[in-house]
């Protein structure tokens, strides 16, 4: 069946049983319930069963084709068929989803789930049905995919500890010196808990280079580009040459996706979302796409790499590899600019996740390991060390930093989750959801975002642990870690209004017990362009 497919007609027959395969599972259950050696056997049914890589379904539309559905890859299908049917039927009929499914995206698989990386795959996770799922687990099986970076090789040598994003290896950390790079299943801190720290100190005091491809990137370009980008957003456009952070609402306000808008010409446009989230925000982009579009929409993800290179002295290593103004008035903050880097064409833009200075250098992914190569030689002068994206993750919880699919997603809408210096529900261009958020606007929400800190013994959240408040849950974390600069954990949380003002304390739940935690500012500390905004402010004051 892996090579030619199921046998034509085949339908819902069954297979003849052979029991003699489960001799040892049976004795397994036996030892279990001794009741079942006195039972007998009164029918045996044997039939194919579908898993996807991942044992999670495929449910909802696809951007392979215009009103596709899918509802496939169930296990278990009979215990999924009532509320599936009921989800995908208001979901076709109202337009959006009535809550987020995203872990069933059909599009969180592309073409490089090849029938290797799926039978691999399907095995490991059939075997491990039954097995926990450990915070920062990683699961080895039909990898790596095609999906490497034109720096796997390097990084790899260089110490990497890679996780999987959407198929792409991405280094997390890096053990050097003969430090483990393995992930162990337990649900504390750990053994890179330290090395994380030592990267965020990399780029706090020193400089960092990241490896960034697996960012979904698309290009859009061509006459009414800018019509119909500025109505799929609920953010004005930014000018050419400069770059912003834009939204994508559902009809009912509610946040589909989260864009980096890079404005190259008066109608092109190069936009970046995260991996996990490629294929699902190009299918809503693809979906409102006129049929009589003059211009184009690409996806280049595959195409163009990514490196990023961030912390304090970062402007002094992309000065020495191009002849471009590299000061802060040369190339300000949310600029971004097509120059020359160590003879390689690039777009350059000044923002980093980080929230530190640092700019992303995206380019023809065939360039990434000599630009990668010219960006440790230039380093070299500053200590430049390899990050990994478990230390951007802290820097950015510390700056609040908001991540898609979890602190935004389906379940709520942009002022729930403090996005409100990037929504305009009065701007000129009407876009999709705007009637919903005017609404909204200005009104109490039903929970608001904070950040939580606490302290705890050798766990951290990760996001999705229970908030509570006496003895009611009154809400749940998004996403969390370790904040290096504070020492103690921290989390983003939804909990209700009355508990939203600084000061407030809950008790957050891990390994089952409750942290006392406290709704701390957001952001826990200011970015590098606000910081160095105020510094200029103030020397021009005296």
């Amino acid at each position: 069946w892996y090579d030619a497919g199921p046998p034509k007609g085949f339908g819902k027959e069954l297979f003849d049983h052979d029991l003699d395969r489960l001799d040892k599972c049976i004795e397994h259950v036996i030892d279990l319930l001794p009741i079942v050696a006195e039972t007998d056997i009164q029918s045996v049914v044997a039939g194919p069963i579908t898993y996807s890589p991942d044992i999670l379904p495929l449910i909802g539309p696809t951007h392979h084709l215009s009103n596709y559905w899918l509802a496939v890859g169930f296990g278990y299908g009979i215990a999924h068929s009532g509320g599936v049917g009921k989800f995908l039927a208001r979901w076709i009929m109202r337009g959006e989803s009535d809550y987020d499914l995203i872990e069933c995206d059909p599009d969180r698989y592309s073409d490089w789930t090849d029938k290797k990386f799926l039978l691999d795959k399907a095995r490991e996770s059939y075997g491990m049905n039954t097995t926990p799922a450990f915070p920062g687990e990683e699961r080895w099986a039909g990898r790596p995919t095609k999906r490497v970076s034109g720096i796997y090789q390097d990084t790899k040598d260089r110490g990497a500890a890679f996780g999987f994003h959407a198929g792409w290896e991405q280094p997390h950390w890096f053990a050097l010196g003969g430090e483990r790079r393995d992930t162990p299943v337990c649900y504390g801190r750990k053994h890179w808990h330290d090395i994380v720290g030592r990267e965020v100190q990399t780029i706090l005091n020193g400089v960092g280079v990241v490896d960034l491809s697996p960012f979904g990137k698309f290009q859009l370009e061509g006459p009414g580009a800018t019509k119909f980008l500025s109505s799929m957003v609920a953010n004005t456009l930014p000018k050419v040459d400069r770059v912003n952070i834009s939204h994508m609402l559902t009809p009912k306000g509610k946040v589909m996706a989260e864009l980096t808008i890079s404005r190259l010409g008066k109608d092109r446009y190069y936009l970046v979302t995260g991996s996990g989230s490629e294929l699902h925000d190009l299918r809503w982009l693809k979906q409102h796409v006129p049929a009589d579009a003059k211009f184009t929409l690409t996806n280049v993800t595959e195409e163009m790499g990514v490196l990023g290179v961030a912390g304090k002295y970062s402007r002094e290593v992309m000065q020495k590899l191009t002849g471009e103004d590299m000061s802060h008035e040369g190339f300000p903050f949310l600029e971004c600019r097509e120059m020359e880097m160590a003879g390689v064409p690039v777009q350059a833009t000044r923002i980093s996740y980080t929230g530190e200075l640092g700019w992303e250098i995206h380019h023809d992914a065939k360039h990434t390991a000599q630009l990668y190569r010219r960006i440790l030689e230039a380093g070299s002068l500053y200590d430049i060390k390899d990050v990994g994206t478990y230390a951007v993750n802290s820097l950015r919880l510390e700056k609040g930093f908001r991540g898609w699919g979890a602190e935004m997603n389906l379940d709520k809408n942009p002022y729930e989750a403090g996005l409100d210096p990037f929504i305009k529900p009065n701007k000129k261009t009407a876009f999709i959801g705007q009637d919903a958020v005017r609404e909204m606007k200005g009104k109490e929400q039903k929970v608001n975002l904070v950040m939580l800190n606490f302290q705890t013994q050798n766990v951290d959240p990760y996001g999705n642990e229970t908030i509570w408040h006496g003895n009611k849950v009154v809400g749940n974390t998004t996403s969390g870690g370790y904040s290096y600069q504070r020492n103690c954990s921290m989390c983003f949380a939804y909990v209700p209004p009355e508990l939203a003002t600084l000061g407030s304390t809950v008790y957050v739940e891990l390994m089952g017990r409750r942290y006392e935690a406290t709704v701390v500012e957001d952001p826990m500390f200011e970015t590098e362009a606000t910081r160095t905004r105020n510094a200029l402010e103030a020397a021009a004051t005296h």
